[in-house]
């Protein structure tokens, strides 16, 4: 053993061979979820251990790690990583290939390393994001809920059930071309459809599997279908508000896999009822797990394509993502920059 210590919220369940490697090499401590039912019980668990470990003279713990479905854990800020950031913690890890619930700005004042999981869920999500752009074009959700109601062409009104649209030919904007965007423009382009991007700034030819970099306004302008697949930032907050929905084509369909926030919801709902948007498909909400009560509203039960957060969730996406973050753990204990770190410390 190393002597090193580690605290894990959680253990791995999918990449056991490399966690049990973990386990011989390094002091590991676990505060077991299904006892912490939220962040202030987690909080009072990593003050209470961090002072019984320095009680008994132990060295502190130097990284903390957390596994999957923790997000009623959040925020993982000051209030709940004090003690052990005070203490000399100096590597935060945490599955997802989001980071938004970390609070990296303190981690990276008290010089601490944030690694996220960023290319663990990126075939899952990216086969999700497709799923949904699938779902929405064709009207997917009113033929599953007449099919279980035993409802069938000839058992509804004429018109009731809208034609499916194939997505052969339609200009699919991809706002956000990081490794999941890379990835959806990838099977889009298969599917036949025509793949615009926006990005910050433009990604490498090489590296744009066909997509064409445009302007966020030629994007909103252009797209038959739109599918949010950037990261939640101050930025991106409400990223596609009423100005945004208000460039768009009359009928386009939306599709966000990447984090609620980043679409304004109410602003969404308007579009819907006004027919800009004609159908959405949407993984992530602005208020999770809430859902803007104009989107459950039985008028528009056949126009949204719901999904609880789960489109990244495969079991082989969950033990590349273990495995992730034991390679930022072994970087870090080797005296590396973790290879997964999104913060870069002040020297």
């Amino acid at each position: 053993m190393s002597g090193r210590a580690v605290l894990t919220l959680g253990s791995a369940t999918f990449a056991m061979e490399a966690w049990e490697s973990i386990c011989r090499q390094h002091e590991v401590d676990i505060l077991p979820r299904e006892e912490l039912p939220d962040h202030t019980s987690v909080a009072n668990a990593i003050a209470e251990i961090v002072a019984a470990r320095a009680a008994a003279g132990k060295a502190p713990y130097v990284a903390f790690i957390w596994f999957f479905d923790t997000w009623k854990y959040g925020p993982f800020n000051e209030n709940m990583l004090g003690p052990l950031i005070r203490n000399g913690c100096r590597l935060v890890c945490g599955l997802g290939a989001g980071y938004d619930i970390a609070d990296i700005a303190y981690l990276t004042n008290q010089g601490t390393y944030y690694c996220n999981t960023p290319t663990a869920i990126t075939v899952s999500t990216a086969n999700g994001a497709l799923m949904l752009i699938l779902a929405a074009t064709r009207a997917a959700s009113q033929g599953e809920l007449l099919t279980r109601a035993g409802k069938w062409r000839g058992d509804v009104p004429a018109n009731t059930i809208p034609l499916g649209e194939d997505i052969q030919g339609m200009t699919l904007g991809i706002i956000g071309l990081g490794s999941i965007g890379k990835a959806l423009a990838v099977r889009a382009k298969a599917c036949g459809m025509n793949i615009i991007y926006y990005n910050r700034r433009r990604v490498a030819e090489s590296e744009e599997n066909g997509a064409t970099f445009v302007t966020f306004d030629e994007l909103l302008a252009k797209a038959d279908v739109i599918s949010v697949n950037c990261p939640l930032t101050p930025e991106t907050r409400h990223f596609l508000g009423p100005a945004e929905f208000s460039k768009m084509k009359t009928g386009v369909f939306i599709v966000n896999t990447a984090r609620g926030p980043i679409i304004d919801e109410e602003a969404l709902v308007q579009a819907l009822q006004s027919g800009k948007v004609s159908r959405v498909g949407l993984d992530v909400f602005e208020q999770e797990p809430d859902i803007h009560p104009g989107l459950l509203d039985p008028s528009m039960t056949y126009r949204v394509n719901f999904q609880p957060h789960m489109t990244g969730r495969t079991r082989q996406a969950f033990c590349d993502a273990e495995l992730q973050l034991f390679e930022s753990l072994e970087d870090f204990m080797n005296g590396k920059r973790p290879r997964y770190a999104v913060n870069t410390l002040p020297m």
